[in-house]
């Protein structure tokens, strides 16, 4: 085949057409779809980084919350046990101040009470003392024991003070009775007569009264006053002192007795 000039020129005119319009309608759009393509693939990867950040601070904001609600329940935690040992103490030391307490007045009223009881026991012990006392001396009281009593009755008279000697004086202006278990002879009646009228003066009349239901003793009966020295009235101090020696403290206990 033979190729001249102008053929050549032609075909190269040709092939620079065909490259103009496959570049124009062919290779620029591909290629411009493939740009727009990278640019998306690009986006999509930029958003996807984006994203992956963002999950990634997420993630680390996460873990942080994580580790701090971590220190805070540990705190929490550490804060719970405290006060609930701090309670826990509280209410031991509570219980036991309440035991303690309950104790403490359940040993008082035990102690009161045995107190009590031992008290009834001496009580008893006195009474039934004084009344076998009383009953023994009943029993061997006499005449002459009557007699030997008015010299304990003239000392208690003569220990008064002078204005309570004197108010009985004045008593005894409107009668004296002398009263006794059992009958006095002449003599004694009158040295008690003289005894009287020497303690509380003269001008008193004296009436003597012997009752054989009476205790053992003398008893002086005046308008308003009443002075005796019976085996009954000296017991029944010596109960009341006896009672009180039984009753009295511990810390009593070295004192000095009251029945001597």
């Amino acid at each position: 085949m033979q190729l001249d000039g102008f053929t050549v020129v032609a075909q190269i005119i040709n092939f620079l057409v065909l490259v103009w319009l496959l570049k124009r309608f062919l290779y620029g759009p591909i290629i411009e779809a493939m740009a727009a393509r990278q640019q998306k693939v690009a986006a999509a990867l930029d958003e996807a980084r984006q994203k992956s950040e963002q999950a990634r601070a997420e993630v680390q904001k996460y873990q942080d919350q994580r580790t701090e609600l971590e220190a805070q329940r540990e705190q929490w935690l550490e804060q719970a046990r405290q006060e609930i040992a701090a309670r826990r103490e509280k209410w031991l030391q509570q219980a036991r101040r309440e035991i303690d307490a309950q104790r403490e007045a359940w040993l008082k009223a035990w102690q009161r009470e045995q107190t009590e009881n031992q008290r009834a026991l001496q009580r008893e012990a006195t009474h039934r003392l004084t009344e076998a006392v009383r009953h023994a001396l009943r029993e061997l009281a006499d005449a002459d024991l009557e007699r030997r009593m008015l010299e304990p009755l003239l000392t208690r008279l003569r220990a008064l003070e002078a204005s309570e000697r004197a108010t009985l004086a004045q008593a005894a202006l409107g009668g004296c009775v002398i009263s006794t278990a059992f009958p006095l002879d002449i003599s004694l009646q009158q040295h008690c007569q003289a005894a009287l009228r020497e303690l509380l003066g003269d001008g008193i009349s004296f009436a003597f009264h012997q009752d054989s239901n009476a205790a053992c003793g003398i008893t002086l009966e005046m308008p308003g006053h009443r002075l005796a020295w019976t085996l009954d009235s000296y017991l029944d101090g010596f109960d009341a002192a006896l009672a009180r020696v039984l009753n009295a403290p511990a810390a009593d206990a070295g004192h000095d007795d009251p029945l001597a």
